[in-house]
């Protein structure tokens, strides 16, 4: 394609009609699985998220058979393990992570498998009452649709990442309905301290697509409904000490996620002698024993913090009604227990997101620091703060606040929310420091696979032609006889002698210009030729391999820079290879420990 505005407009819309369609096939899924193997086999429940439910307060009903969910969650991670270890390994976890390692160290080359494997899988994960989020197999679906439609139009490496880039951005703005963070999002989750720019046009096009698509199907509102029963908005300065209060703990409970993630992803990574199909199985039985007391950990867990924002308080109170002690005493404890849910149910290998767990732990955490933030200051709403603190959280967890403040706004409508978003996840983003929960972003584009050319500057780039150039090189005065040209030629084994009076450059006389009939008395200027190559003597090696590329006598001529035709030198490929080499030396003798000798 010629033209790259048409180039990308077209791939972009591609994209998002498979964001847009396979975030409905995937939520279809998710409810299929949910209601024949959480609901059907122990006849539990969990609340809606309010894009479905509304503010409809909810009753919690356990079922008659609610002590099956450790079978129904432990059945779902043994299918899950068969299935990924059947068919696709690289599916397992969290799907977002590995399409940011596709971009950087893959070329954004993604199986074509994947996509309809991580459907299925985190379908299975999530629907049968794993804690696990659904942005992160969607990112991968349509990263995987992108890095088909490259293959499809043929396009280089380069092209192929931002189509995968592209697709990442779709499949969140898609499933969070959220188009303009998810399209920033595309560009920002790949670095810890950076964007790719070039991916953002490309991603707003999918992006708005893909909602357009999945919007179509869902309505055209927000996945938490905020109750309009009071004002919400920054309207109190004082406030923002409230705020940086919520940013410091949002960024020790995001330090918490990610630890406690890796540290258990990393337990069942060591466990070689369990068969990686019983893996994920174990984790969801542990899982389902916590929800045998705890519930709220089950499967998505948007309908427990739309609740919290319904102020449906009791429903987290196990019967001790509006005692405020206990609820934040509860509130801390099912953060926690979201956390370790999230990281046995995908740390085990399964297969799901981390950011609708990250979101609805941090509501439990808003929840409980918001009853002693709403005594000191009473004109915070407990909504309020649980929505600074959610999107506070896993703004500093993924390293990505911007996109993550944009999408907070999108996913609660609370624009009114901005500078108190802004101010808390700054905070988090500085307190968790280099720690992400996508281990495969780099700091930056300079650390990138990605962009390794475009930052290294090739070694021969810093050696000048002078400090490699022959400076003995062979000459000869253009009086001279021909005969004692072609014995210097033939003596010295080059094709060449310089021309040269006083230094100054004459010309060139090359061994295949001498005819056979050659008057060996006759003078060199009569057969000399000017026709060759100059460079000046500050020019890289760099340089003048480019121009030996494209030189028939294989020398070049290394003139002054203030006086073009005195000649200092000449310069081969055996001189530009001997001044690398010196550098080469020269680097490892700098870089070598003191005290160390070369072996």
């Amino acid at each position: 394609m010629a033209n790259p505005a048409g180039k990308w407009a077209i791939v972009g819309v591609l994209i998002g009609i498979i964001a847009g369609l396979g975030a409905i096939l995937f939520y279809l899924s998710i409810e299929f699985v949910t209601e024949y193997m959480m609901s059907q086999i122990t006849g539990f429940h969990p609340p809606r998220s309010g894009i479905i439910s509304g503010t409809t307060p909810y009753t919690l009903s356990l079922g008659p058979h609610y002590y099956l969910i450790p079978i129904s969650i432990g059945l779902g991670g043994f299918i899950v393990g068969v299935i990924l270890n059947k068919t696709a390994p690289e599916a397992k976890g969290h799907g977002t992570d590995a399409a940011i390692d596709a971009f950087h160290n893959k070329n954004g080359k993604i199986r074509r498998r994947i996509p309809l494997v991580k459907t299925i899988a985190s379908a299975i994960t999530i629907g049968s009452g794993g804690s696990a989020g659904r942005e992160g197999p969607t990112a991968q679906i349509a990263a995987g649709f992108g890095s088909y439609v490259a293959d499809i139009f043929h396009f280089d490496d380069h092209d192929r990442r931002i189509a995968v880039a592209a697709g990442i951005g779709a499949g969140i703005g898609s499933i969070f309905l959220a188009p303009l963070g998810g399209a920033i999002l595309s560009t920002e989750i790949l670095y810890k301290r950076d964007f790719e720019v070039e991916a953002l046009i490309p991603s707003v096009i999918a992006s708005v697509v893909g909602y357009a698509i999945f919007g179509y199907y869902t309505g055209y509102t927000t996945i938490f409904v905020i109750p309009k029963t009071e004002a919400i908005g920054f309207y109190h300065p004082e406030s923002l000490l409230a705020y940086m209060l919520i940013g410091v703990v949002a960024g020790i409970c995001a330090l918490i996620y990610i630890k406690t993630f890796y540290g258990i992803s990393g337990f069942f990574s060591k466990l070689k002698k369990i068969s990686p199909y019983a893996k994920p199985a174990i984790g969801g039985i542990i899982v389902g024993m916590i929800a045998l007391v705890f519930p709220e950990v089950v499967g998505l867990g948007y309908g427990w913090t739309q609740q919290l924002f319904d102020g449906n308080l009791s429903l987290f109170s196990m019967g001790y009604g509006n005692n405020y002690y206990f609820l934040f005493l509860i509130f801390i404890a099912l953060f926690f227990l979201k956390v370790i849910a999230t990281s046995f149910t995908i740390g085990s290998e399964g297969s799901g997101g981390v950011f609708a767990p990250a979101l609805v732990a941090g509501s439990f955490m808003g929840a409980a620091i918001a009853i002693p933030i709403h005594a000191i200051f009473p004109f915070i709403s407990m909504d309020e703060i649980i929505v600074v603190s959610m999107i506070a959280l896993f703004g500093g967890a993924s390293k990505a606040p911007i996109a993550i403040i944009i999408m907070g706004t999108e996913m609660t409508g609370t624009f009114a929310l901005f500078i108190p978003l802004m101010l808390a996840t700054t905070i988090s983003y500085f307190i968790t420091g280099d720690r992400t929960i996508y281990r495969s972003q780099v700091s930056d584009r300079s650390m990138s696979p990605a962009h390794e050319m475009e930052y290294r500057k090739p070694i021969m780039d810093g050696i000048p032609i002078y400090t490699a150039m022959n400076k003995d090189y062979l000459h000869i005065g253009k009086e001279a006889p021909a005969r004692e040209a072609i014995e210097k030629i033939r003596g010295s084994r080059t094709k060449g002698i310089v021309v040269e009076t006083d230094g100054r450059f004459e010309g060139y006389l090359s061994i295949e210009n001498i005819p056979e009939d050659v008057n060996y008395d006759e003078p060199v200027k009569n057969l000399m030729s000017g026709d060759i190559s100059r460079i000046t003597g500050n020019k890289s090696l760099h340089d003048a391999m480019n121009m030996l590329e494209n030189e028939p006598t294989g020398k070049i001529v290394v003139v002054d820079i203030n006086d073009q035709d005195r000649v200092l030198g000449t310069i081969t490929l055996s001189e530009i290879s001997e001044g690398y080499n010196r550098e080469i030396r020269r680097m490892k003798e700098r870089t070598r420990p003191r005290g160390s000798r070369a072996i």
